[in-house]
């Protein structure tokens, strides 16, 4: 019997000391079985932006009036303004310098200007939003044009700002909600060509910059999200700022209040420059006019496009600043860049204005600082 145990604990040690495990299970493969989902990561939402297209002074002398006279007081400025409309369409937001006030026929011309109602409605077919209206012809024929030249622009749905019907009016924020982001346009004029305004709130007339930015911190309280000055300023005929109207673009740039500040009046292109991070445009010239004085300088000017872009802070700065210079034909009047090869313009002439043009607005390096050439989207094709 040992002899048997023995053996068999030999066979044991033989054998590993141990039975035999069974065989370890696989893991199931199902083809049925999902994988592991894998977290998918949002794309960071692009930052909201806003465009806004600005223009020079919409001076309509008794020759425009004269081309787009229909007979019995009715008037088309649509072939005029007709070049500007893919500038205007590429933008947002699109506003013009009405430089003189609605009227009653018979119209007048230089000095005291009245000009019928349908160039509001012309403006706003080409796709304009609003008008500024602080002008040095503001109060030409009065207060009944200020007032009859508000109620044109209220009955187009156009935004307007710089002159008022009422007190009241006069003291309410000037801002225009577009896409849901809050514009403010603050206006003023250096003159009411030698006349005076009924009271003192009807026009906008403090040129200061301590009033400029207090109406622009006022309007930033009221909800503001951006804040534009839009002022009528500057000497006739000059391709330079004067010394003092370059000091109020560079205080309204330095205070930080405003994203964008540009000027008209002059009939002629200015400089753009950039300043501490702040546009402005000292002259946009003349988007549509015909002078009797024969000087080339007030038959061009500039439209220039501001791209609003919302920042982290919830701030907004222009992050493109885009130009397109312009020449006014001679015979019929009509708005035509020269920007690209031109049918409306003969090429000499084209080319000449394009130089000059160029030039000006690169007299404090803009084109070094950014700015770029505005070709609309439907161009681009």
């Amino acid at each position: 019997m040992k002899l048997h145990v023995l053996g068999v604990a030999a066979l044991l040690l033989l054998t590993g000391c141990s039975t035999v495990p069974s065989a370890a299970p696989t893991p199931a493969s199902s083809p049925s079985a999902s994988p592991t989902p894998v977290p998918s990561v949002s794309p960071t939402p692009e930052p909201a932006t806003l465009s806004l297209a600005v223009t020079g002074d919409v001076l309509l002398h008794p020759t425009l009036l004269d081309e787009a006279e229909q007979g019995e007081n009715q008037y088309d400025f649509g072939p005029l303004l007709a070049g500007l409309e893919p500038y205007i369409q590429d933008a947002d937001v699109a506003l013009c310098n009405l430089e003189t006030p609605i009227g009653e026929p018979p119209y007048r011309g230089y000095p005291m200007f009245t000009v019928p109602p349908q160039i509001v409605s012309d403006l706003k077919d080409v796709g304009y939003d609003g008008c500024t209206t602080a002008t040095n012809h503001t109060v030409d024929d009065g207060t009944a044009g200020v007032i009859r030249t508000i109620d044109t622009l209220d009955a187009a749905d156009m935004f307007f700002t710089g002159s008022y019907r009422t007190e009241e009016e006069s003291q309410q924020p000037p801002i225009l909600e577009v896409n849901g982001v809050k514009l403010a346009v603050i206006t003023s004029t250096y003159s009411l060509n030698g006349l005076s305004a009924d009271t003192d709130w009807r026009v906008n007339t403090d040129m200061s910059a301590e009033s400029l930015i207090a109406r622009a911190e006022a309007a930033r309280d009221a909800g503001a999200q951006i804040v534009v000055a839009a002022v009528h300023n500057g000497a006739e005929y000059t391709t330079a700022p004067t010394a003092a109207q370059r000091k109020l673009g560079r205080d309204l740039a330095d205070s930080q209040s405003f994203d964008f500040v540009y000027m008209h009046h002059t009939h002629s292109v200015q400089p753009i420059e950039k300043r501490r991070g702040t546009w402005i445009v000292y002259g946009l010239g003349n988007s549509v006019a015909k002078h009797a004085t024969p000087n080339i300088l007030n038959r061009e000017g500039v439209s220039v496009k501001a791209t609003f872009t919302e920042q982290a802070d919830a701030s907004w700065e222009v992050s493109e600043l885009a130009w397109v210079p312009h020449f006014l034909t001679e015979s019929p009047v009509r708005w035509c860049q020269v920007a690209t090869e031109s049918t409306c313009v003969d090429p000499k002439s084209a080319a000449a204005s394009l130089e000059r043009s160029t030039q000006t607005i690169d007299a404090y390096d803009a084109i070094a600082d950014g700015l770029l050439d505005w070709v609309p989207a439907a161009q681009r094709q």
